[in-house]
């Protein structure tokens, strides 16, 4: 394997630690989980890096990091409501933009559109408040099961609103992309 190749096999790595991972969690080992889970998120982190600095970036790895990011934090969300850590409705939010954004933006690619979703500022801190709620409670179960509650308490809420919100504005964004072509194009359709 080619160092150019390292920052994709990474993401498959990430791929690959996403059954793990929610396996871990259904049978109640969640500090092999939490180890996992950040194992999965240092890959993250990692094969941007690398693709910058050796300068690797790929239309594959460009497509397939954000899938194996979305695979893994909704993986966990929906297997710690399953398990009834984290409120079904939560996990159902998270899922739901999610699944929104990519279907928005593959019905906007057919139609002919040029829609490429660009995380925001708010988006960035959407992941990092679900990141951090699902690592909390994986931590949390772990080492100290009794503070899961006050933990989730404080951050159910945060990463509810941060969801919609960021699932808004990338709706927002989409949506005036053909309003500044109509605009452009002296409004004719």
């Amino acid at each position: 394997m080619t160092l150019a190749a390292l920052p994709n096999a990474l993401t498959a790595l990430r791929f690959v630690l996403v059954i793990p991972t929610l396996w871990c969690i259904a049978d109640d080992r969640t500090l092999v989980a939490l180890v996992l889970f950040v194992v999965a998120g240092l890959t993250d982190a990692l094969d941007g890096t690398l693709a910058r600095r050796l300068n690797a970036r790929t239309a594959l790895g460009a497509t397939l990091d954000p899938v194996a990011d979305k695979a893994l934090l909704s993986g966990v969300y929906i297997m710690l409501a399953l398990v009834q850590v984290l409120p079904a409705w939560l996990a159902l939010l998270v899922v739901a933009r999610d699944f929104a954004i990519l279907l928005g933006a593959g019905v906007i690619r057919l139609c002919g559109g040029a829609y490429v979703p660009v995380p925001s500022r708010l988006s960035r801190f959407n992941t990092v408040a679900q990141v951090t709620l699902g690592a909390g409670v994986l931590a949390t179960e772990a080492l100290a099961p009794d503070m899961t509650r006050q933990l989730a308490a404080v951050l159910v809420p945060v990463v509810a609103v941060t969801t919609v919100t960021s699932g808004l504005a990338y709706a927002w964004a989409a949506a005036r992309g053909p309003l500044r072509r109509r605009r452009a194009d002296g409004g004719r359709s």
